[in-house]
């Protein structure tokens, strides 16, 4: 029996081609990248990915919770609630896959120049 991938509603067969259904979305590959190294609130990491609206980031970041490549620490504090998101260990583990794409498409992409 195939395994199938459940992404966004939409069942793959393929992992290469569920995994290409995440990070080819908007500004998900901006997120994981920011957050490689450091937990960051809500309001930092959307200073951090320019142009990404409050709406845009919230949806991303659920579908990235969702899949579980990035975690969510809450934390209450005085009738606040503080909220850092940061990688969790399979988020962690599509970094260096990232590295070799990034080298990949410098090596084989013209980017127009």
């Amino acid at each position: 029996m195939t395994k199938a991938y459940n992404i966004d509603e939409i069942i793959y067969d393929c992992p290469v081609e569920a995994l290409s259904n995440i990070l080819g979305k908007k500004w998900v590959a901006v997120i994981i990248w920011e957050l490689q190294n450091k937990k960051m609130r809500f309001g930092e990491l959307q200073r951090s990915v320019e142009g990404c609206s409050k709406k845009m980031l919230t949806q991303q970041l659920e579908l990235l919770i969702n899949n579980g490549i990035v975690l969510n620490d809450k934390k209450v504090s005085n009738n606040t609630v503080e909220s850092n998101y940061y990688l969790s260990e399979s988020g962690l583990a599509l970094l260096p896959l990232m590295e070799r794409m990034i080298y990949w498409s410098n090596s084989n992409l013209s980017c127009g120049k």
